[in-house]
């Protein structure tokens, strides 16, 4: 666990995660993720979010969640989700 821009949280591929608000910077735009098969690890997951970000010019994604939902198909097969918005912080 890290601490950047007042809050807690982690990194991957450089950009800042945290479950928390930034008050700083700007909203590019709502972030959002999810499994394209069932047992996909969350670091994956959060990978994909953090190519999302980078592509965007965003250096933090906060109010960041995760939730295992059931697909429509079938309540026996579950899919990560994962939301946040993706932030540009000046350093």
């Amino acid at each position: 666990m890290i601490e950047k821009y007042g809050c807690k949280g982690t990194e991957m591929n450089g950009i800042f995660f945290t479950e928390g608000e930034i008050n700083q910077g700007n909203v590019i735009s709502d972030a959002f993720a999810k499994s394209d098969q069932q047992n996909i690890s969350i670091e994956k997951l959060k990978e994909k979010l953090a190519i999302q970000a980078i592509s965007l010019g965003a250096n933090a994604v906060d109010r960041w969640k995760y939730v295992q939902k059931a697909t429509i198909w079938s309540m026996s097969s579950t899919q990560w989700q994962m939301t946040g918005r993706f932030i540009k912080v000046e350093e």
